[in-house]
């Protein structure tokens, strides 16, 4: 992967994990519950490491390091195995993930259960809709190699 590209595709990560963010924080706003994921990757990472809380911005650069790794993943090795067009891909990349953070990072991980059950009851709903952000954002704007 040439630099520019690899910069290219960091950046649609980045910007793709932005507004997968800010719809998780405003998701009160329409309705829905809200989901902080900077807190809980804050604590999930680093919370045994600090005595109180660890830092906020921790939790952020986790949560963008996340998004940047996974839109390098879909340009390079996922992505031109989907079908449809590139809007479509992205979408059932980001589908994929949902699945992959429901069934397996919130129950053994995180331990909120699967489809965050433990959490908030719809809050499965609001990561539908933060993981079709991401997804149509990178299907959108990302080459695929």
């Amino acid at each position: 992967m040439r630099l520019d590209t690899f910069v290219l595709v960091a950046a649609v990560g980045f910007l793709a994990t932005y507004a997968h963010l800010m719809f998780a924080l405003w998701a009160p706003r329409f309705g829905l519950p809200r989901l902080d994921y900077p807190l809980g990757l804050s604590e999930l990472s680093f919370g045994e490491s600090y005595e109180g809380h660890p830092p906020y911005w921790l939790g952020l650069a986790v949560l963008y390091l996340n998004g940047i790794i996974f839109a390098l993943i879909y340009a390079n090795l996922v992505g031109q195995y989907l079908p449809g067009t590139t809007l479509v891909r992205g979408l059932l990349w980001g589908g994929i993930l949902f699945f992959g953070s429901q069934c397996f990072f919130n129950p053994v991980i995180a331990r909120h259960g699967f489809f965050s059950r433990k959490a908030h009851p719809r809050a499965w709903l609001t990561a539908v809709v933060t993981h079709v952000i991401y997804g149509a954002v990178l299907g959108w704007l990302s080459p695929i190699l």
